[in-house]
């Protein structure tokens, strides 16, 4: 990186078996990959790759400046910031955390996370640390739940959710293999995530100013997502499917911590009761 574009200093970085990804002192995103299978799954096509030229670093494009980023094998995540959370690459198992399994070629948002303490990108899942309103941490993850990846959720999940996990009060970072999950705890008043505020004119669902009008409609986007919650929720087949995507939803929500846990315990208790009633056992996931 020095030697191909030595005018960049660069302030963080993560790397895998075969690629980098570099951030600069400036917020730019630099990617070095060196397969080209890899770079296929991360950018869905082989027509920038240069099989004679693998160490120049490539620019990402994003909307504002990067302040830390994590790597997966064959996806990426990164935080603006404003507290975005962009991901990109390979979503086979769901691990970009945009509630579908398809692949993203470039950095796409993930709307309903914001403000994370800590990102982390594994072999086929991912991992975020996050703060409430109340100072409590939570973990959420997506992607392949096997091998304990996600705890409490062994059969995965393409959104992120609560992992049944104490998080330390103190949680600061984070790290995750196949079957191990590390945290750690820590507290330094000089350094956190510095984010600043997103301007009005650039928050996701918030209309253009109209003079005629008094109050913007739906600054957040709300109702629209809420119907399309509904609407998922209606495409399930069974009773079972619709409690499940109602915790997958709620863990989509921006809860308190408290509010989280609460509406989590209530669809568990719903959950086992309507398992109860004419539809055999619960099984052991639900």
């Amino acid at each position: 990186m020095s030697h191909c574009l030595p005018h960049l200093r660069v302030a963080c970085m993560a790397s895998n078996q075969s690629s980098t990804l570099y951030i600069t002192d400036q917020g730019g995103v630099y990617f070095e990959v060196h397969t080209p299978g890899v770079y296929r799954d991360l950018f869905g096509t082989l027509q920038a790759f240069d099989p004679l030229d693998q160490q120049m670093p490539l620019a990402l494009s994003l909307p504002a400046k990067i302040l830390f980023c994590a790597l997966g094998y064959n996806h990426l995540g990164l935080v603006d910031e404003f507290g975005r959370i962009f991901m990109q690459g390979n979503n086979r198992y769901g691990q970009l955390g945009t509630g579908d399994k398809m692949d993203r070629g470039e950095p796409t948002q993930v709307h309903y996370l914001q403000r994370p303490i800590a990102l982390w990108c594994g072999l086929n899942h991912s991992l975020v640390l996050s703060q409430g309103s109340d100072f409590s941490k939570e973990l959420l993850g997506c992607g392949c739940g096997a091998g304990g990846r996600l705890p409490g959720w062994p059969k995965g999940s393409a959104s992120f959710v609560k992992l049944h996990v104490k998080v330390p009060l103190c949680a600061c970072s984070l790290c995750s293999t196949r079957e191990c999950l590390y945290m750690l705890s820590s507290h330094d008043i000089e350094h956190h995530p510095a984010y600043r505020d997103l301007p009005a004119s650039r928050v996701l669902g918030t209309p253009e100013p109209d003079p005629g009008s008094i109050a913007p409609q739906d600054p957040g986007g709300t109702a629209q997502a809420c119907e399309e919650y509904l609407s998922q929720i209606h495409s399930c087949p069974t009773l079972q499917d619709r409690m499940e995507k109602m915790k997958e939803i709620v863990g989509w929500m921006p809860l308190m911590a408290a509010q989280k846990d609460f509406f989590w315990e209530a669809l568990d208790m719903l959950q086992r009761a309507a398992g109860g009633v004419g539809q055999g056992p619960p099984t052991p996931e639900s």
